[in-house]
């Protein structure tokens, strides 16, 4: 068996595999190659609507959209009080979903052990527009699996990525990441 280089000649007279001592990986990155790049960022920074979904998130939404007000908006979510939250959130549903169209998405922040069900709610119905829903649940040091699980339930459904943070230092981190 012969330690040369893997080299094959495809039919059209190109090569694949390492040529003349060089990987792949340095041809790829020589000057000649990269008249072919694309001198743009492949991603534009993103609009977020930001909602907590319960009061202890609330402090940490208001920062994130100070932070970079021009890309963030806070949309309030009717806090659920008694047994009508239901009918609270359906008379502010159409204003809710038109701020969340004039976004690129919705990002819900909720702490570990709150009931998330009115986010579901408004997820499921960014969710059936295309609006994508990313939630982040902020778990602190020691918050027992069954809050989790509690919240979790509610947003995992509606949520094409679930995070759970440690604190909520990682949120504007994420949003960053997100590009929004």
């Amino acid at each position: 068996m012969s330690n040369a280089p893997f080299v094959k000649q495809l039919g059209s007279g190109g090569y694949l595999g390492a040529i003349g001592g060089q990987s792949e990986s340095t041809l790829a990155t020589s000057a000649h190659e990269a008249a072919f790049r694309s001198r743009y960022a492949n991603s534009r920074p993103r609009t977020a609507s930001l909602i907590a979904l319960d009061d202890a998130s609330d402090a940490i939404v208001e920062a994130s959209v100070a932070a970079l007000p021009e890309r963030r908006r806070q949309v309030r979510l009717p806090m659920p009080v008694g047994e009508n939250w239901m009918a609270a959130i359906e008379g502010q549903a159409r204003a809710l979903l038109d701020d969340a169209q004039r976004s690129d998405m919705m990002v819900m922040i909720a702490t570990a052990g709150s009931d998330a069900q009115s986010g579901a709610l408004l997820g499921e119905a960014c969710r059936l527009r295309g609006i994508p829903v990313t939630a982040l649940i902020i778990a602190e040091p020691g918050t027992g699996d069954d809050a989790l699980s509690r919240t979790l339930g509610c947003l995992r459904p509606i949520a094409s990525m679930v995070v759970v943070a440690t604190g909520p230092d990682y949120v504007e981190d994420m949003l960053l990441a997100l590009r929004a």
